[in-house]
């Protein structure tokens, strides 16, 4: 019988060595980042934007319910196709020469501006918030037209106007009340401008159903 030759020992062990290591290695290079590199072909749930690879963008270009993508802190505040809405702070407010009663005891009208100083156009839809305030009283006007309101656009430089109507302060009428400020909130913002009262007093009707001191929307006459 042909016999075939025998490896040493020692040379057996030392291949074999050469093999455990080789196996070791192939799976993470020994560092483990053949695992970690992979990337997922699963999107998190909720996070897929059902276009693209699953997951590739973490869900980022979903807008948020009632926003759009890329949209700024008013985003989705609807105020047309007139440009931004217009900020407190990018508005000049005044009181239009001529207003308040024209005759005594006939209800006066007190009309208000709103320019835009700003360098882009801006628009507005609404009533802005009103509020007569002297001394310790402070009364929020209600909305007292039949106006239907529409988006107004403010180019620089340009101005729109709304209107107080009140009902000046008879003796013996009810409750007179002084204003000494008109605090004016512009419609979707939050912030306030004061201007100064300079009228007659005021029949306090802040608990009536149909107060004969109200608003208009911006944009009327």
């Amino acid at each position: 019988m042909l016999r075939l030759p025998t490896a040493p020992l020692a040379a057996i062990a030392v291949i074999a060595a050469g093999l455990t290591l080789t196996a070791c290695g192939s799976d993470n290079g020994g560092s483990g980042k053949v695992a970690t590199d992979t990337p997922s072909t699963t999107a998190p749930n909720g996070t897929g934007t059902g276009s693209g690879s699953p997951g590739a963008d973490g869900g980022r270009t979903m807008a948020p319910s009632g926003g759009s993508v890329g949209g700024g802190t008013n985003a989705g505040t609807g105020t047309g196709t007139g440009g931004d809405h217009c900020l407190t702070s990018q508005l000049a407010f005044a009181v239009a020469p001529g207003s308040g009663a024209q005759s005594q005891g006939s209800q006066g009208a007190v009309t208000i501006t709103l320019t835009n100083k700003g360098a882009k156009s801006c628009a507005m839809k609404g009533y802005p918030g009103v509020d007569l305030v002297g001394g310790s009283t402070r009364w929020s006007l209600t909305r007292g037209t039949a106006e239907t309101p529409k988006t107004v656009t403010v180019r620089p430089n340009a101005t729109t106007t709304f209107n107080i109507f009140y009902l000046p302060f008879n003796k013996g009428d009810g409750q007179e009340f002084k204003p000494k400020s008109i605090v004016i909130t512009p419609p979707n913002e939050t912030h306030s401008h004061t201007l100064p009262w300079d009228f007659s007093s005021v029949l306090l009707q802040d608990g009536a159903t149909h107060p004969g001191t109200y608003i208009s929307p911006v944009g009327s006459k």
